[in-house]
């Protein structure tokens, strides 16, 4: 039986059961596994997205929600076990796979691009829009994609929007050091060479900017704040990346570890120095 409460282990059971059904698609195998089950270092955020629509939906049915750029669709399909009515829209080479997968737990997974398409959805048709990790890969300004947001929720709904916090202490130490705070170089030099569009990161966000960007598009800003991703999910991600040595293992997500550590700190302080920006918008007449 799943807890009503959004947590850590219910989640981890999703991304589990994901990665399994990823690891038997043609072509995917264990890397795909793996990589669904790293995305437990993400969990807090979406966690909290989950928690705040549960506490502010109305008692008078199931809030309905839309996650944009859902990727492998693991917040819809948690969200349906909480009793969340949960749409998922992705463009068409992620919502071949994923979307198959998804619709087979019954989560209705669209196939969109957002950069080029309306979604395809009728005016005010949720409660809620999850926004999450996805505006900073845009090759164009995400204002089209915020006024669509904004076409599809009913009024007084809300987007939560989760991405990289360009002005973190981290990037400001690495600047500091000479060092970029870009995708790191060789993915992008050489991983990256036969892609048609780069599907990295093409432009990070301050929390000036992105407050900016819901207020220029018509919402109200409710929340807009610096965090980082909780301590537990990145110490259950460092024992998976152990499997491989320990030391690998602490190049990779020794980062993620220390800034996890120093978040408390920072939370403490009230300082915007978190690697995360979460932005809350409420729809507005």
């Amino acid at each position: 039986m799943v807890n009503p409460k959004p947590n850590l282990d219910d989640f981890a059971g999703v991304l589990e059961l994901l990665a399994e059904r990823y690891s038997q698609v043609e072509g995917q195998g264990e890397q795909s596994a793996e990589w669904v089950r790293s995305a437990i270092g993400s969990a807090d955020t979406k966690l909290e997205a989950l928690r705040f629509i549960l506490e502010h939906s109305s008692s008078r049915g199931k809030p309905r929600l839309l996650d944009v750029g859902s990727q492998i669709g693991s917040l819809p399909l948690y969200a349906m076990r909480l009793g969340i009515e949960a749409t998922a829209v992705d463009n068409a080479e992620l919502a071949s796979d994923c979307g198959r997968i998804l619709r087979e737990y019954g989560v209705d997974y669209r196939v969109g691009d957002i950069g080029k398409e309306h979604l395809p959805f009728a005016d005010g048709s949720f409660d809620f829009v999850t926004y999450m990790d996805v505006i900073e890969h845009h090759e164009y300004s995400p204002k089209r994609v915020l006024l669509e947001v904004r076409r599809v929720l009913a009024p007084g709904g809300c987007v939560i929007i989760t991405t990289p916090n360009h002005a973190s202490i981290y990037n400001r130490f690495s600047l500091v050091q000479g060092r970029s705070v870009n995708d790191p170089f060789n993915y992008f030099f050489e991983t990256a060479k036969d892609q048609c569009v780069y599907l990295g990161h093409h432009r990070e966000y301050t929390r000036v900017e992105l407050r900016a960007a819901l207020e220029r598009t018509g919402f109200r800003v409710l929340q807009c704040a610096a965090m980082d991703e909780g301590l537990r999910p990145q110490l259950i991600d460092f024992r998976r990346a152990c499997a491989r040595g320990w030391l690998p293992a602490l190049r990779s997500q020794g980062r993620f570890l220390a800034a996890a550590i120093l978040g408390n700190v920072w939370s403490v302080l009230s300082l915007p120095f978190g690697r995360v920006l979460w932005a809350v918008g409420e729809k507005v007449d």
